[in-house]
C-alpha cells in the first residue's frame, strides 16, 4: 500500500483538488515532502479563483507569478472579515515632520528641538499623553534621532549630536558639524553622522571630539553603520 507522498503526482492532484484552504494548511504540516507538494502553485489555483485580490483573473491568468499563490490565498483569506480604521494618535497646529522610532510600547517622537517618549498603551493602541519622558538639549529642529539599549543620540539643525542617557537626565554633547546633522547611526559605542557641511564624522561615546572625519563632495543625507561593524 503506498503512503500518500509515495502516490503519482496526477492521482495527488487529483485528490487534493478537492480539498479546502483549511485543509491544504494543516495536511502541508505532515512532512517536508508533502508541504513541498502542497506549496505548488497548482495546488492552490482552484481555490485562489474563488478569493478576491489573488491575482488569478476569470480565465485563470496569473497576473503575478513571481508570488507564491499560497502566499496570497492566505493573505486574501486573513483580510476577508478585515476591517480598517484610521486614527490620528497625535496632531500639532504648526506643521512638522518628526523623526519617530518605535521601541517595544514606547514611541519616541520628536517635535521641534525636543524628542518625547510616548507610552503605546495596548489594548487601545493609542498613546498615552503627555509623555513620560522629553529629551531636550537642541537649540535648532532635530533631523534624526536613533535609539540604543543605553543611550539616545539626536542630530539638529543646530550642527549638535546630543548623547541622551536613557532614564538618566544627563546628556553629552558632541561638537564637530557646523551645519545641520542630516543622518546618524549608533551601535555599540561608535556614532557615525552625516551633515549638510559635507562631511560624516565617526564618533565614539568615550570622546566628544571626531575620531575620524571623511570629506565629501556634497551633503550626506544618509548613513548606516555595518552590522558587523566592518
Amino acid at each position: 500500500m503506498l503512503l500518500l507522498y509515495q502516490l503519482p503526482e496526477d492521482v495527488l492532484y487529483h485528490i487534493l483538488y478537492h480539498l479546502d484552504c483549511t485543509s491544504l494548511s494543516r495536511l502541508s504540516q505532515v512532512c517536508k515532502s508533502i508541504y513541498r507538494f502542497v506549496s505548488r502553485d497548482e495546488v492552490w489555483r482552484k481555490i485562489a479563483k474563488e478569493c478576491l485580490n489573488t491575482g488569478i483573473t476569470w480565465d485563470g491568468t496569473d497576473i503575478y507569478p513571481h508570488l507564491q499563490l499560497k502566499e496570497r490565498v492566505k493573505v486574501a483569506h486573513n483580510w476577508f472579515d478585515g476591517l480598517c480604521k484610521r486614527t490620528i494618535p497625535l496632531k500639532w497646529k504648526t506643521k512638522l515632520l518628526p523623526w519617530l522610532q518605535l521601541d517595544g510600547d514606547m514611541l519616541y517622537l520628536s517635535q521641534a528641538a525636543d524628542i518625547g517618549a510616548f507610552h503605546l498603551c495596548q489594548d487601545s493602541g493609542r498613546l498615552q499623553r503627555p509623555p513620560s519622558e522629553i529629551f531636550l538639549g537642541h537649540q535648532g529642529d532635530v533631523c534624526r534621532f536613533v535609539l540604543t539599549d543605553s543611550h539616545l543620540v539626536s542630530g539638529g539643525s543646530d550642527g549638535r549630536i546630543l548623547v541622551h542617557s536613557r532614564g538618566r537626565d544627563t546628556f553629552v554633547e558632541l561638537s564637530g558639524h557646523n551645519q545641520e546633522v542630516n543622518c546618524l547611526d549608533a551601535k555599540e559605542g561608535l556614532i557615525v553622522s552625516g551633515s549638510r557641511d559635507r562631511t560624516a564624522r565617526i564618533w565614539t561615546l568615550s570622546s566628544s571630539c571626531p575620531r575620524d572625519t571623511i570629506h565629501m563632495s556634497d551633503r550626506v543625507w544618509s548613513v548606516a553603520i555595518s552590522p558587523t561593524l566592518r
